[in-house]
Order: C-alpha cells, then structure tokens, then sequence
C-alpha cells in the first residue's frame, strides 16, 4: 500500500468514528489498538446498522441472540467483535472517502466483484486478510486504478 497518504488515512480514521457513534477519533493507529483492546460499547453495533449496514454484515460481527444477550447484561462487546467491529467500520469509512458518499461506498461494498472471485468486499472483510484486500483495493481506486 505504498501510495497510501495520510491524509486519507487521517480521513479513514475520522469516518470510522464517526460511523460508530464514538465522541472522538483516534489520534492514530495506536490509539485505534487502545480502542479496540478497551472493547467497543453494543451501540456501536447500533451505529453501524444506522450507517447503513445489513443484518448480514452485522451477524459476522457478533450473533443477533449474542448482541442481545451483551446488550440485557450491560456487557461490551468481547476483544474479537470489537476488533471486527472496528475493521468493518473503517472499511466503509475508506470506501466512503474514495467514493464520496456513503450511498456509493455501500454500494460497491456489497456489489460482487470478479477481483474477488465474485464475492462482495463486504463479504470479506469477516477476516483481516480479506479486509486488506478491500482496501488494496479501493486505495488503488483512490490512486486511479480501475478495481
């Protein structure tokens, strides 16, 4: 991801908090790791469905019966949905800062792609390896490149 600037990824970070609901975005990639680890409240759950997610999406991030369960105890949610949480976030936010709207960048999330052996963007980013390749790809869009 060599033409990846800063100022994109500055960007990124600023949708993604805004598309969880958060008060503040971090600072940087260690602030992110100190998001993450401290476990996202179940409203950013919440956030993401008002962001536009579909149910789908929202069950590789943590079971429906799970979330309610979390949501009746007061829980936040575990390190693992936290982290899917926050990586399913800031892939919309890159995908909104490429495509300028978040209409285009759902959109082209869950449109099937032959890059990706016609499966969705959104389907992938479930996994960190899947995730990277959505964003390599819609970096080499923001670069110019048609993916």
């Amino acid at each position: 991801m060599s033409g990846y600037d800063a100022a994109l990824s500055d960007r990124q970070r600023a949708l993604t908090a805004v598309i969880l609901g958060l008060e503040d975005a971090p600072a940087d990639e260690m602030a992110v790791v100190r998001l993450v680890r401290g476990r996202l409240r179940t409203q950013a759950i919440g956030a993401l469905q008002a962001a536009g997610l579909d149910a789908k999406s929202l069950t590789r991030i943590i079971p429906r019966r799970t979330l309610e369960h979390r949501r009746q105890k007061g829980e936040a949610l575990s390190l693992e949905e936290s982290e899917r949480a926050y990586r399913t976030a800031s892939i919309v936010a890159l995908a909104e800062a490429v495509f300028g709207n978040r209409d285009k960048a759902l959109a082209w999330l869950n449109a099937p792609k032959p890059r990706f052996d016609d499966e969705a963007p959104m389907d992938l980013v479930d996994t960190e390896i899947g995730a990277r390749l959505v964003e390599e790809a819609l970096i080499q869009i923001d670069e110019g490149y048609f993916a």
